[in-house]
């Protein structure tokens, strides 16, 4: 018979009773304040990708240290990671990256912004998913969690809690869809077909396997593999970015190393 999964403060326990004496305070404040914002009585395998991001989103919101703030939290998700509590790992969705940067309290702390490059394709296509979630997509929610408290027995309301989870991942889709559309540049091809830039369509030479491929080079938010669109932080897209007509690189794969030489460049 299988263990019972813990809760999500019963993993916090767990992981603060293996915390150094110095660390342990500090850390398991931190950490108290994700278990309440979760609810403390929820199953540790109950909790999303978008659960984690969400709550990285209201820590960097509040202006608070994300270092201070994020890293016990990535340490617990780690903890339950190890101990086979959850499958995934959450822990990578919580990203702190430091530079130069204000001040707080007297101590200077370092938070560095990402800014996203799009294609003007691109930004329409997440300009139309914003509008869509916000004009069509909450007020079905709205009707869905509606119809929902008909059954006033909240406690065994399936319909209700698909209803409210539903609504959580869209409302931080909203979210971070706000923070690209705000904060994106974008970046129109206009080289002369000679150089390798974002949104570029190139035609490449595997020169291991011998065969031409095509792909387009868009930014993260943008990648479609299946489509031959792919991202200029990916293998291939960080090789070719800013080479030319008649380059050679090697890309590292799971089979081994692949040698590729750019044969043409549309815009």
């Amino acid at each position: 018979m299988a263990a019972e999964v813990p809760t999500i403060a019963e993993t916090a326990i767990q992981f603060g009773q293996e915390l150094p004496e110095s660390d342990r305070l500090r850390q398991q404040a931190e950490v108290s304040r994700f278990v309440r914002w979760l609810g403390p009585s929820r199953p540790i395998d109950q909790v999303t990708v978008v659960d984690v991001e969400t709550y990285q989103d209201e820590v960097l919101s509040s202006g608070a240290d994300p270092n201070l703030r994020l890293a016990p939290v990535r340490e617990m998700l780690t903890f339950a990671k190890k101990r086979g509590y959850i499958s995934g790992n959450l822990a990578k969705y919580i990203k702190i990256k430091r530079s130069s940067g204000k001040r707080t309290g007297g101590v200077e702390t370092k938070v560095e912004t990402e800014v996203l490059h799009v294609t003007p394709e691109g930004y329409a296509d997440l300009k139309k998913e914003y509008e869509y979630l916000t004009t069509v997509k909450r007020d079905e929610i709205a009707r869905e969690l509606y119809e929902a408290r008909i059954d006033k027995d909240f406690r065994e309301n399936a319909p209700y809690d698909a209803a409210k989870q539903h609504q959580a991942e869209v409302e931080a889709r909203i979210r971070q869809l706000e923070r690209i559309l705000a904060t994106a540049q974008i970046v129109s091809q206009t080289a002369s077909g000679t150089k390798v830039t974002l949104g570029a369509t190139v035609i490449l030479r595997d020169l291991t396997h011998d065969e031409e491929l095509t792909y387009t080079l868009v930014g993260s938010t943008e990648a479609n593999p299946a489509a031959g669109r792919i991202s200029t932080s990916s293998p291939v897209g960080r090789a070719v970015i800013d080479r030319h007509v008649g380059d050679e690189v090697t890309v590292s794969a799971p089979m081994g190393t692949i040698v590729y030489r750019i044969e043409r460049i549309q815009s």
